[in-house]
């Protein structure tokens, strides 16, 4: 899980099926075992590599020279549009789930509820990564600014800031979509 955009389905697969026939056993409901504790574990450490990632990733592209400042923000919404798109093809249903399965004892007519808790890649990524795009783009709004207005020949193209405007608001519907609450 150190390089999440990069995480593929069969790097999970073998733990998904350990999990689930320890679930279908019934071991884990006969032991002290906190399954949901640990699934937060786990989504607070895909939560931590992807923070990571994104971090990395943007040095990665304002370490490039050039002194227009929106460029590394567009290729960020495009980094993190693919990854969102590649995640989202290799993990089309979220990659581990748990369920307890609960009979209500004061009402027999109720049918079984059954809780489950996913671990969703694509969202657990959008959701990190989108914020701290959006962070980062208003931390930079006034530099941005200034710079597209230098004088007849600009630094940042205010075409560019359009761009980037457009995009932000297209990472804002994925983000909206992958993470409705």
């Amino acid at each position: 899980m150190d390089a999440l955009p990069n995480l593929k389905a069969a790097d999970v697969n073998s733990y998904v099926v350990v999990l689930e026939k320890i679930r279908d056993s019934g071991l884990l409901e006969r032991s002290d075992i906190d399954i949901t504790a640990r699934m937060g574990d786990i989504q607070e450490r895909a939560k931590q590599v992807t923070a990571q990632w994104y971090e990395t990733k943007l040095a990665e592209l304002q370490s490039a020279p050039g002194v227009n400042r929106a460029l590394p923000l567009l290729l960020m919404t495009d980094e993190l549009e693919k990854a969102a798109k590649l995640l989202d093809k290799r993990f089309p249903e979220p990659a581990l789930g748990y369920g307890h399965l609960l009979r209500p004892f004061f009402v027999i007519s109720w049918p079984d509820l059954f809780l489950y808790r996913q671990i969703d890649i694509v969202s657990l990524f959008v959701e990190i990564t989108v914020p701290y795009l959006v962070t980062e783009i208003q931390n930079s709004q006034k530099r941005l600014f200034d710079s597209s207005m230098n004088g007849p020949v600009s630094d940042v193209p205010i075409q560019d800031i359009f761009a980037l405007y457009r995009r932000t608001k297209v990472m804002l519907d994925v983000h909206q979509a992958f993470c409705p609450q």
